[in-house]
């Protein structure tokens, strides 16, 4: 075989094969994962980060300039049982020092809590972590309000699981209320359902909590202004290369940076979103008002010290990178913008959400809508590119089209496109379908 054969294969899209991880609140669909303990399989053999450690040029050499030879994106498909709400960012200042001591109050609380529990075998802890969270839940989606009779129920359920009098319970139980009450009180509440077909902005360090979920922030990314600095340059590209090799020396060693975004999908009254992000699982979590404990020879703090919890030390720590300015809703939006999807373009648009390297360097997500039916065939023909594509089916079914072959699209069949720089690719459906296209920011 030529080596121009061998390269037209070694250039053909690969299947995907996505990990399922479920979750105590749901699951999550791992579409493009690297990581070694839940990788993304390939149709017909291995994994993708197999293929890429034996074929880096697949990423393009754009995307290995900017971000080495490792996939710097991973998407998934999350969906929990709780309701469509968030909370993102600041809604007001806040003092650091005024944060930390909530944060501090709440550990302090569960761990009154945790000591008084009765629970001396696991099936007793599922029955009082069930009868706390249906508490927690319903006291969330009242923004924590007081409401006694509530509190009342919820004591005389847990009372059989706890040491405490009626009296001291009903009193924990009322001081966690106040001290959450506080805390929700600083950050904005955001309805997902209103934000379908958008993207939302996570930077690293931007506090956040998907209903259900503990409230959290991630790593912020020592080479961001290297990264913009290069994409954006066009006269002096070799000093700005050098200046984000310098950056990517001194993240070495440091966290692992992760920024997202959320792309809220319909489904019903629970939530179910796309999420992009940095490929990264390092999160920071600095309260968890659902699960906060987990069952291992006894009842143990999920995060911090097993008996203690997150220390108040840890806290200073933390806060130290947690962005406290206030955020907007409008400043974290992307709306779809129409994008000219090309002369061979059929029955199609193309839209693009985030495409904006002076502020968001890491990635780029476009969505693709196919209005294909059994009569006249929807196409889209992918242009050149210097960097890799990773195509999501977020509804309907599709075919990807190469020099050679087609492959069947779903939404449990992804595609990663290599970086071709010679031949197309398409896109083509048959009925209706909508699809996410992802890479990384050209250069400008």
């Amino acid at each position: 075989m030529s080596a121009s054969a061998r390269s037209g294969q070694d250039d053909r899209p690969l299947l995907l094969v996505p990990r399922r991880v479920p979750k105590a609140w749901g699951e999550e669909l791992w579409l493009n994962s690297t990581w070694g303990d839940s990788p993304a399989g390939v149709a017909g053999g291995g994994t993708l980060a197999q293929v890429l450690r034996r074929q880096p040029r697949l990423l393009g050499a754009w995307s290995r300039r900017l971000f080495g030879d490792g996939l710097p994106v991973f998407a998934k498909i999350l969906r929990t049982d709780f309701p469509p709400l968030a909370h993102i960012g600041f809604n007001s200042l806040v003092r650091p020092q005024e944060f930390l001591g909530w944060l501090c109050r709440e550990v302090a609380l569960l761990s009154a809590l945790r000591r008084s529990l009765r629970t001396p075998d696991e099936r007793a802890f599922r029955r009082f972590t069930k009868a706390y969270g249906d508490w927690a839940a319903e006291r969330a989606l009242d923004g924590w309000q007081a409401a006694p009779e509530r509190d009342r129920k919820f004591t005389a359920a847990l009372g059989r699981f706890s040491k405490l009098e009626r009296r001291e319970l009903l009193q924990l139980c009322e001081d966690l209320r106040r001290n959450r009450q506080r805390i929700v009180g600083v950050l904005n509440l955001v309805d997902l359902r209103r934000e379908s077909g958008n993207l939302l902005m996570i930077k690293a360090g931007l506090i956040h909590a998907l209903f259900g979920l503990s409230l959290q922030f991630h790593p912020q990314d020592a080479t961001l202004v290297a990264l913009q600095d290069f994409i954006l340059s066009t006269r002096g590209r070799s000093r700005a290369a050098q200046k984000l090799r310098l950056a990517r020396q001194r993240q070495e060693g440091a966290f692992a940076p992760k920024s997202e975004v959320w792309m809220p999908l319909p489904f019903e009254r629970q939530l179910r979103l796309a999420e992009v992000q940095q490929s990264s699982d390092c999160t920071f979590s600095v309260a968890d008002f659902f699960t906060p404990f987990i069952w291992d020879r006894g009842a143990r703090f999920r995060k911090g010290h097993p008996v203690l919890g997150t220390s108040d030390a840890s806290f200073r720590r933390l806060l130290g990178v947690l962005d406290f300015s206030i955020t907007s809703l409008a400043s974290i939006r992307c709306r779809p913008q129409p994008s000219e999807p090309g002369p061979q373009a059929k029955s199609c648009r193309l839209w693009r959400l985030l495409d904006r390297p002076a502020v968001w360097p890491f990635f780029t997500v476009q969505v693709l809508d196919l209005a294909g039916t059994a009569a006249a065939t929807a196409r889209w023909v992918a242009p050149l590119a210097p960097a890799f594509q990773h195509v999501i089916v977020l509804s309907g079914k599709a075919r990807i089209e190469y020099p050679g072959g087609t492959r069947r699209l779903s939404a449990k069949a992804p595609a990663f496109v290599p970086a071709r720089p010679t031949a197309d690719w398409a896109i083509s459906a048959g009925e209706p379908a909508s699809l996410l296209l992802v890479s990384v920011p050209g250069p400008r």
